[in-house]
């Protein structure tokens, strides 16, 4: 018995700093029944309700910090409530000992995703349910930065909803409680963002937002991204955040804006969370309708062929074509509506379309993709002696390798030619030095052996050669 009123079962966690957690049962709560023949009293215990407390380590710091820290982890959520959000019941203190009590999710943490093949529907209900609970936190008057996001303070609730938990070293941004923040390392480093790393840094909200980065990083992939020194190691190796495989373009492109070496640069959690309700990152619509409008003649045209002619709809392949002639074109106005059609088709999941999406984006010395980048104004590192035409912001070759995974992926034989270019693209990237991925052999190794079974398939000589000139340097 704890306190006269739990009856602690087993724990369910001691790898906290500070305290332990417990499953119990509240005595209180177990039904009682009297019995006539021996005029007794009963209690079935099964009836009791389960909790979980967490309970206070005296000997691992000072009793009155210990105290206070349970004091307001338990009113910085309290009065912070939200269904994504796991609210502590009650809090109280027992000979000197100051303890929680929280619901229990028998459920367990989101610990148990890792490394698990999720559905898109499953991966963008976590992202929404906890997207929503940072949003909760950081649009409070005063934010609420929690400074410990990852895995396993990420509760399944007994609803099957994800509910953040453990404010034990949370920070408000005015200051109020800025004693939680002892130093950088209060979390745990392999979720921690560069820039809590640095001298006298203060608490900000797109530090969680890199600690979700990584955490969805490693539920994806099954490892964390930059190892156990977190952003630690990012900020002092300049390292490229890897590449996400077998998943789709837009969570892809929302993991790499996670974690980002900027804080800047990242999206904040109101933006994560219209991005899992919209299922695509960024949320385009706003963008497609401003480009409408430029082309409202085009757009009339395209109208008229579907309204008024539902049987002479264009075939994609046919919209393809047209798109194809319009980036080819010289004229500037030409060029954007093409690369717009294009964007529209690489939706649709149309292999060609995708691929000219990515050789505009992408690492190409070839004239065709720098004339596009320039009328998009893209920059470019212009070295022509190294033929290193890299564009200047990451996130476009990081744009690119995801849609060429993205062709990958989709495994489609018909567009073998493409995915042999596709394949030997991603390979370039791990294997050439450059500015964007930090180089990694065997990977690149796997993409050029990974090319020359679609170049034989698709009988590419041209590539065939070049990729087993390649895979001769690994001997």
């Amino acid at each position: 018995m704890f306190d006269n009123h739990y009856r602690l079962l087993k724990p369910l966690s001691t790898e906290g700093g500070t305290a332990d957690v417990w499953l119990a049962i509240d005595v209180n709560t177990i039904d009682t029944s009297f019995d006539e023949i021996d005029s007794g009293e009963h209690s079935n215990e099964n009836s009791g309700m389960l909790v979980a407390i967490k309970i206070y380590r005296p000997k691992n710091a000072l009793d009155i910090e210990g105290e206070q820290r349970f004091r307001d982890e338990f009113k910085i959520v309290y009065e912070c409530r939200h269904e994504n959000l796991l609210q502590p019941t009650n809090f109280s203190i027992f000979e000197g000992i100051p303890y929680l009590v929280l619901p229990y999710c028998k459920y367990g943490s989101s610990e148990q995703l890792i490394g698990k093949t999720l559905s898109p529907d499953e991966i963008w209900k976590f992202i929404l349910d906890v997207s929503s609970g940072l949003n909760r936190l950081h649009t409070n008057e005063p934010s609420i930065i929690h400074q410990d996001i990852k895995p396993a303070n990420i509760l399944i609730c007994n609803t099957k909803d994800y509910a953040i938990t453990d404010f034990g070293i949370s920070s408000k941004h005015s200051g109020t409680h800025g004693f939680y923040y002892e130093d950088e390392n209060s979390g745990t480093m392999a979720y921690m963002a560069p820039e809590r790393f640095q001298e006298n840094a203060e608490p900000i909200c797109q530090s969680d937002i890199w600690a979700f980065g990584a955490t969805l990083f490693e539920i994806l992939t099954g490892n964390v991204p930059f190892g156990e020194e977190g952003g630690r190691y990012q900020m002092e190796s300049k390292a490229q955040v890897p590449i996400v495989n077998n998943t789709s373009s837009d969570i892809q492109r929302l993991v790499n804006d996670c974690l980002s070496l900027e804080a800047g640069n990242r999206p904040s959690a109101k933006i994560i969370k219209e991005a899992a309700l919209a299922r695509q990152y960024p949320v385009r619509s706003r963008r497609k309708y401003i480009l409408a409008l430029g082309l409202i003649s085009i757009a009339i045209v395209i109208i008229s062929i579907f309204f008024l002619s539902p049987e002479k709809s264009i075939p994609v392949d046919k919209q393809f074509e047209i798109a194809l002639n319009d980036v080819k074109s010289d004229d500037a106005a030409t060029v954007k509506r093409g690369i717009s059609m294009m964007d529209s088709l690489s939706n649709l999941r149309y292999i060609p379309a995708i691929y000219q999406m990515a050789y505009t984006y992408g690492w190409y010395i070839e004239k065709e993709s720098l004339k596009r980048k320039n009328i998009l104004g893209i920059e470019v590192f212009d070295n022509e002696k190294d033929g290193l035409y890299l564009p200047k912001v990451d996130r476009y070759s990081n744009e690119a390798m995801a849609l060429f995974s993205k062709i990958l992926e989709l495994d489609d034989s018909t567009f073998a030619e493409i995915n042999a270019q596709s394949a030997y693209r991603l390979a370039c990237y791990y294997v050439n030095p450059n500015q964007i991925i930090k180089s990694n052999m065997s990977k690149g190794k796997m993409y050029l052996e990974q090319s020359k079974k679609w170049a034989e398939l698709s009988k590419d000589s041209i590539l065939l050669d070049k990729i087993n000139k390649s895979l001769d340097t690994f001997k």
